[in-house]
């Protein structure tokens, strides 16, 4: 594929782009429904804690609003069009990699003042 400057593109790398998958869907954190299509009628509300992109892949780790006992859920944002369509539980095989990644971006959010009003989800803001 050839722009109009007879720059090389990366047909991957546009994809990647258009699909939202260029950089982390939320930079802050941001209230989200989720639905069980197995019980159309019920939707539960998370608070997307963190988010980041690897493997040309969204992850989240999402904290329950209506129950704050409940630890941290890790999925997979599937993005369409550059929006957020729908999650998905980690495999077993990936969860452990995933985990540690959201740990490590815990542990420097816990380490590091705020200087200003600004989420420390920012730090997430980048591609692993």
């Amino acid at each position: 594929m050839m722009s109009a400057k007879d720059n090389v593109i990366d047909f991957s790398d546009y994809k990647r782009k258009r699909n939202g998958l260029d950089k982390p869907l939320f930079d802050e954190p941001a209230l989200i429904q989720v639905g069980d299509p197995s019980k159309p009628n019920t939707c539960v509300k998370y608070m997307v804690v963190c988010n980041f992109v690897r493997y040309n892949r969204q992850f989240m780790a999402l904290k329950r609003e209506d129950k704050q006992e409940e630890p941290y859920m890790l999925v997979e944002g599937i993005v369409e069009d550059g929006s957020l369509a729908k999650v998905n539980p980690l495999t077993e095989a990936e969860y452990p990699e995933i985990e540690t990644l959201f740990q490590k971006i815990f542990a420097k959010v816990t380490k590091e003042p705020s200087n200003n009003n600004k989420s420390n989800l920012r730090l997430a803001f980048k591609r692993y």
